[in-house]
């Protein structure tokens, strides 16, 4: 009876602790900015270092910077990397809290077992896509999950990937910069890769009160879908929105079609954001992430316009339905799904 007791208090502390946002300790505040605030660290250094140069020490440090920025950022990486990436994505899981859960994770983990390559899209990209680190924490901190799959890998813009110390670190929780070519090369070689197919123009067109996801023009990862045989997976995540608030360059400033032109070319959004008390850190806003089930692909080396046109329209059907379907489970059956 006793035991009973216990086990039901720390269900209600644990069911308590996702209600009011996860856990707020400084352990992991600190994990959480060192993935999130790391930027903002290493652009002060910058600013204080050319402040004081031609000081020894400040030009050294630049120097140091520099060379950071265009080293080679590929596997192995250091173990004290991945142990640290892997500090990061347990502290982020608690923190928020993250949740992540699959319609069909036998059916994934049987494919990737038979060495079918996979694609998971993960929508939306919010402010920042956060829930990503839920995959990382599955693939490389979930004791369960199969060797077959711990060599997936996320796929993000490459501007983050010029920023030094923030590339190494990125590449240490499972992540690159996206492209065509590395694309085709991880699914070859029968991987899963993480893409988020809306990317930073979904930035550019959300509205509160509704989740925009900007898929109808995505044809590029359905193509490489087809020509490499990997499956499609549908994901979404719920309550990434809430993480911060956000100011966005646009009318009446300048058109939307200038602001677009812009983030084309600098592959981020004109955006500016805050979390908690106005800083990088998100607010600890609950987000849970379900996994769809596989839509099979038949592989096509020289795929037709309306052959990837209807793969896509199916891809967008099943997030649509899985968005229906588990929207009311996390409250936010009032929420409408805009796809563009």
């Amino acid at each position: 009876q006793g035991r009973s007791r216990s086990q039901m208090t720390k269900e209600g502390q644990k069911v308590k602790t996702m209600a009011m946002g996860g856990e707020g300790s400084p352990y992991n505040h600190l994990m959480v900015f060192l993935w999130l605030g790391i930027v903002h660290l290493v652009l002060a250094v910058v600013g204080v270092a050319c402040y004081f140069a031609p000081n020894p020490a400040a030009v050294a440090t630049l120097a140091g910077l520099a060379v950071l920025s265009v080293a080679p950022n590929k596997a192995p990486y250091p173990v004290w990397g991945l142990g640290l990436a892997r500090a990061i994505m347990r502290a982020a899981k608690r923190y928020f809290p993250l949740s992540l859960e699959w319609e069909d994770e036998a059916g994934y983990l049987a494919a990737a077992a038979r060495g079918t390559p996979t694609v998971i899209g993960l929508e939306p990209h919010s402010v920042l896509p956060l829930s990503i680190v839920s995959f990382g924490h599955y693939f490389s901190c979930t004791p369960s999950t199969p060797q077959c799959v711990r060599d997936s890998r996320a796929l993000a813009t490459g501007t983050i990937f010029l920023i030094p110390v923030l590339r190494q670190l990125w590449s240490w929780l499972g992540m690159d910069p996206i492209s065509k070519s590395y694309m085709r090369r991880l699914l070859e070689q029968k991987r899963t890769v993480l893409i988020i197919p809306g990317g930073v123009a979904e930035c550019l067109h959300m509205r509160a009160g509704v989740e925009t996801i900007y898929l109808r023009k995505r044809f590029g990862f359905v193509k490489l879908a087809m020509q490499t045989g990997a499956q499609l997976i549908p994901a979404f995540t719920f309550g990434q929105c809430d993480a911060y608030r956000y100011w966005r360059l646009g009318p009446p400033l300048c058109s939307l079609r200038m602001v677009e032109s812009l983030a084309r070319v600098a592959r981020v959004a004109p955006i500016f954001f805050w979390g908690k008390w106005g800083s990088p850190m998100p607010r600890q806003a609950a987000m849970h992430t379900v996994v769809g089930r596989a839509i099979p692909v038949t592989k096509t080396d020289f795929p037709s316009k309306e052959e990837v046109a209807a793969k896509l329209q199916e891809f967008i059907d099943a997030m649509e339905a899985l968005f229906i379907k588990h929207r009311g489970r996390f409250g936010f059956q009032d929420t409408n799904l805009v796809i563009l």
